[in-house]
C-alpha cells in the first residue's frame, strides 16, 4: 500500500498542530526548524492524509509519501518526492513552508543537487537519469537505458577509453537495479552499480568506469554474495566519497588509497541501514534498518579508525508525531538525508510520509556493536 494507516494518537496530533492557543494565538508554525542540539522537527507530511500532495499548501498539511528521494540546493531549498496519482513529482519546499509541485519525466528513487540543476535517478530494470534546472525547471534527458537494448547514442568506456563490448553492456544493464548516485568532491556526477562499479557521469549518454587507487581491494573486502548492494552515499568536508553497502561501507578520500570497513557478520540476518551521514572528524552516522517485522532502533555511530558504536536514541516509534525526540529519526525508514550548511540534517521518512529536520546531540557516544 501507499499510505498508512493512521492511528488515532497519530491523528490527535495532526490535529492538535492545527487548533490555536487563544491566548497566544495562533499555534501553528508553518517553517519550524530545529534550535537545539538533539531536537528533531517535522518540516513536511502529515501521515493523517491518505490523498495526493496540493500544489500551494503548507507542507505540514500535505501528503508528504513518495517512496524516496530528497535533495537540498546550495540556498538551503529542500526538495523530496510525492506521490501524484501513478506519476511523481518533486516538491520545492518554500521559505513560507508552502509547497509547489513541479512535474518530471522520470520517477526517481534518488536526488542530488548540482550546482544549479537537480538531478533525478531511476534504477531498476536499467538506468535512467534527468537533471532538471532550479530555475526554469527545464530537463535534460541524461540517459534513458530503461530497456535491454541500449540507444546506438550510448557509449560507455572503460577507465582507459576502450567501449564496452555489447556482451559487458548486456552485463551491465542487469547490474544497474538499485543502482545510487553521488557528487565527487570535484562535480562530476558517478554511479554506483549493484556488484560496486563505478561510473562516472561523462556527459549526455556518456559514462567511463572509474577505478580510485586501492577501491578493487577494498571493495573486495566488503562485498556480499549479492554483490555490493549500494544503499546510501555521502561525500563529507574533506571531499572524501563514503558509499554505504550491504555489507560494509567503502572510503574513496581524494588523495589516499580508498579503504573498507565490514560490518560484523550478525548484521548480515538484520535488515540493513539505508541512510548515512557524516558527523564530523570522519566519523559517519547509519540509519534505517528498521522493517514492520524489525522494530528495534540501531542508528550507529563509525568512527575514523573503523570502530561500530549502537546510540540509544530511544525505543521504536511509529510515526510519532513531533514529539522532538531522535526515537523518530532512529525508528524511521529513510529515504533520503541531507545535510545544509549550518549542521542540520533533513531526512524523509518513508514509511510515515513526513520529513525530518533535526541537529545531532553535541556528543556522540556508545556502545560497541556486538
Amino acid at each position: 500500500m501507499r499510505y498508512n494507516r493512521v492511528t488515532t494518537a497519530v491523528a490527535l496530533l495532526a490535529a492538535l498542530g492545527a487548533c490555536t492557543t487563544g491566548e497566544g494565538g495562533p499555534s501553528f508554525n508553518p517553517t519550524p526548524h530545529p534550535t537545539r542540539p538533539g531536537q528533531v522537527v517535522i518540516i513536511a507530511g502529515d501521515p493523517a492524509l491518505n490523498r495526493d500532495a496540493r500544489d500551494g499548501e503548507f507542507a505540514l498539511r500535505s501528503s508528504a509519501y513518495g517512496g524516496g528521494g530528497l535533495a537540498v540546493s546550495s540556498d538551503g531549498t529542500v526538495y523530496y518526492r510525492v506521490y501524484f496519482g501513478r506519476e511523481g513529482r518533486v516538491v520545492r519546499l518554500g521559505r513560507d513552508g508552502r509547497v509547489q509541485l513541479n512535474a518530471v519525466d522520470v520517477v526517481a528513487e534518488q536526488m542530488i543537487a548540482n550546482g544549479h540543476d537537480l538531478w533525478l535517478l531511476g534504477s531498476g530494470p536499467g538506468i535512467a537519469i534527468t537533471k532538471v534546472s532550479f530555475t526554469d525547471w527545464r530537463e535534460t534527458r541524461i540517459v534513458d537505458w530503461t530497456t535491454r537494448v541500449a540507444s546506438k547514442t550510448l557509449k560507455v568506456v572503460d577507465a582507459s577509453g576502450t567501449s564496452f563490448s555489447r556482451h559487458e553492456m548486456d552485463e551491465l544493464y542487469r547490474d544497474w537495479s538499485g543502482a545510487k548516485i553521488f557528487l565527487r568532491a570535484d562535480g562530476t556526477p558517478v554511479i554506483v552499480s549493484t556488484s560496486g562499479r563505478l561510473f562516472e557521469v561523462r556527459g549526455p549518454e556518456k559514462f567511463q568506469e572509474w577505478t580510485p587507487p586501492g577501491y578493487v581491494k577494498a571493495l573486495a573486502g566488503v562485498i556480499g554474495g549479492g554483490g555490493f548492494q549500494p544503499q546510501d552515499t555521502v561525500t563529507d568536508e574533506q571531499g572524501q566519497s563514503i558509499l554505504l553497502g550491504r555489507t560494509g561501507i567503502l572510503y574513496i578520500p581524494r588523495d589516499r588509497p580508498a579503504r573498507h570497513v565490514r560490518f560484523p557478520a550478525s548484521m548480515a540476518t538484520l535488515p540493513p541501514w539505508s541512510a548515512i551521514t557524516v558527523t564530523g572528524q570522519e566519523s559517519v552516522l547509519l540509519l534505517g534498518g528498521t522493517t514492520t517485522t524489525q522494530s528495534a532502533p540501531r542508528p550507529t555511530l563509525i568512527r575514523a579508525d573503523g570502530r561500530m558504536e549502537r546510540l540509544d536514541w530511544g525505543t521504536f516509534k511509529r510515526c510519532p508525531g513531533a514529539d522532538g525526540t531522535l526515537a523518530a529519526v532512529a525508528s524511521a525508514l529513510p529515504g533520503g538525508v541531507v545535510r545544509t550548511s549550518d549542521g542540520t540534517i533533513v531526512m524523509n521518512d518513508r514509511r510515515c510520509g513526513q520529513i525530518y529536520a533535526f541537529k545531532l546531540p553535541e556528543k556522540l557516544e556508545g556502545e560497541p556493536l556486538r
